[in-house]
């Protein structure tokens, strides 16, 4: 059985309410990407430099952007940490449930420091990453949109702290 096909078919991920923000733009729920990804409705990627310099409201969208990729990767060192099994490498018939024991993981951890469950050493060693090529193809102009709409809004933001 295909599971993760079978959510992706059903398109029942991310179908959560949009947040409202306070000049009026709609930002549906997504997912951060790395910009070897192209943006998309639900993969929101930093902005990249192929078309020149970045603006200050830009640059300030990547930086964000970038403190929540930290915490991404972070929290999968941690849980990689707790459960061995899923730092290592998964025979390909069994690849498919891979997405549903990670969110399981993910939640069983949360579970046990709600519950104030002693955690071992939180120190985690987060390994490089493997530079790939920025994306060069054609976004997504509605993913392009609530993008620059999450940049303004967080550069006014900034701003006023």
């Amino acid at each position: 059985m295909k599971l993760f096909s079978g959510i992706v078919d059903s398109k029942e991920y991310l179908n959560g309410p949009p947040f409202e923000l306070n000049n009026g733009n709609s930002i549906p729920q997504y997912i951060l990407g790395k910009s070897y990804y192209t943006v998309l409705p639900w993969l929101l990627t930093p902005f990249n430099e192929k078309n020149g310099e970045l603006s200050s409201v830009e640059l300030a969208f990547n930086e964000v952007h970038g403190k929540g990729m930290e915490l991404v990767a972070t929290a999968i060192a941690k849980v990689k940490k707790r459960w061995k099994a899923v730092g290592k490498k998964w025979k390909e018939q069994c690849i498919e449930a891979f997405p549903f024991v990670i969110v399981f993981c993910c939640l069983l951890y949360n579970f046990l420091i709600e519950c104030s469950e002693v955690l071992p050493d939180e120190n985690v060693e987060l390994r490089g990453n493997i530079e790939l090529p920025d994306f060069d193809g054609e976004d997504d102009e509605s993913a392009k949109r609530t993008r620059d709409a999450l940049a303004s809004h967080w550069s006014r933001l900034s701003q006023t702290v």
